[in-house]
């Protein structure tokens, strides 16, 4: 089946704020074995908005339109949609006594305006919105099946996966899905990744591989269209050709289930029963910001400095007078005194630090802009290593060294399992 999403607002064609619906939209409905063809954004004008609908009503078997739904006077979906269609307006009740649930038990008084977003097209079947207060809708528009949904990111995902998810199932008898296996690669460029992964084609027919560079990672996927019939063979056939990708990418796979960097190591360091403290100069906290943005690193995350300072360096993590004098802050020698204070600061199993050169400027040629110097410490060691990066960009340094910190912490625990 093929599918159009209509994204609309004026702030999306001015830039304020990014689409990030239509991306959701695309890998969602990818799943679903439904291929979207286009993606066309839209101001808040009627006419235009309505015309579009029409077009795509004779062009495509799916629509789903996003945004234009609140209660102010420039959310003219419902209205296009009923000029386009051709149908009148009128008060659902049903999204009425929805929407007034939704605002008592939050508190909230219901007033006039918001009754505005219950007039719906008269033979349109309405949508729960389970996070907000305007409640979607789909109806058929000559051959093409419409769904409506808010513009909140948060609230449109949760109406697609409870609402509009078993439609489409329901609706359109769907027997064929899209299995999708995810891997996370660091340090290698998108292009080695490409290079190194030749041949995949000749050895697994019928799948493919698909690439998304976020720096600094890449995102490998391998994708297989499968009739359900076939399931359980498609599902030996995926981890033969995952196993294949793993190998042919060596050590650079950091995770063969789609995690981040800082998701994997929390999962390990979950697994092995240990706990964790991070000391940061050049990267300012971008690592204790990676690490807590995972949900449960509360289990073992214990503390973060950023002691950008040498007074920091040295009365925060007990790190030598003498070694910044010797040695100066952007040494190993500094960094394994950091990474031991910081463990020994909260009695931490391990610990890591970085103290470099970000840029673009501070840089002299024995310490150039894009040094960092690294520093592990465990029960029974203490390590650190010096790393060069090449980007001009202060932010892809910091994310650099961020990152190489978390991979020195994700290969040692990596092999504190395969010793057990």
């Amino acid at each position: 089946m093929m599918a159009h999403i209509l994204s609309t607002g004026d702030e999306v064609l001015l830039g304020d704020i990014i689409d990030t619906n239509s991306a959701f939209l695309c890998t969602a409905l990818k799943e679903l074995g439904i291929k979207v063809q286009k993606i066309t954004a839209v101001g808040d004008e009627l006419d235009t908005l309505a015309s579009n609908i029409v077009d795509i009503s004779l062009q495509t078997d799916l629509c789903f339109v996003t945004g234009g739904l609140g209660p102010t006077r420039d959310d003219l979906t419902a209205v296009a949609c009923s000029k386009a269609s051709g149908q009148a307006l009128e008060l659902n009740v049903t999204a009425l006594a929805s929407m007034q649930s939704y605002f008592e038990k939050r508190g909230f008084k219901f007033t006039k305006d918001n009754e505005k977003q219950a007039m719906l097209p008269l033979t349109s079947n309405m949508l729960v919105n389970h996070n907000g207060t305007a409640p979607g809708f789909y109806m058929k528009i000559n051959q093409c099946m419409f769904f409506f949904m808010p513009g909140v990111p948060s609230e449109m995902k949760l109406m697609f996966e409870q609402e509009i998810k078993q439609v489409l199932v329901t609706e359109f008898d769907l027997n064929e899905d899209i299995l999708i296996e995810r891997l996370t690669v660091f340090g290698l460029p998108e292009s080695k990744v490409g290079s190194l992964l030749n041949g995949f084609d000749m050895n697994f027919f019928g799948m493919r591989l698909g690439f998304k560079a976020d720096f600094p990672v890449i995102e490998v996927k391998i994708i297989l269209s499968v009739n359900f019939q076939n399931r359980y063979k498609a599902d030996s056939d995926m981890a033969a050709a995952k196993q294949w990708v793993v190998a042919q990418l060596e050590n650079k796979v950091v995770s063969d289930q789609g995690l981040t960097l800082a998701q994997e190591v929390g999962r390990l360091l979950t697994q092995q029963k240990k706990t964790l403290a991070i000391a940061e100069s050049c990267t300012g906290g971008l690592i204790s910001n990676m690490v807590t943005d995972v949900a449960g690193s509360s289990d073992y995350f214990l503390f973060s400095a950023v002691t950008y300072s040498n007074e920091a360096k040295m009365n925060v993590l007990n790190v030598q007078k003498k070694t910044i004098l010797e040695h100066g802050a952007v040494h190993e020698k500094t960094a394994l005194e950091m990474a031991q204070g910081a463990r020994l600061k909260v009695g931490a199993d391990f610990a890591i630090s970085t103290t470099g050169i970000a840029g673009p400027g501070g840089g002299t040629d024995d310490k150039p802009v894009g040094m960092v110097c690294i520093g592990l410490a465990g029960p029974s060691f203490s390590t650190a290593k010096t790393y060069r990066f090449s980007f001009e960009d202060r932010f892809k340094n910091k994310q650099m060294f961020a990152m190489s910190a978390l991979e020195s912490l994700r290969r040692h625990l990596v092999s504190l399992a395969k010793a057990v």
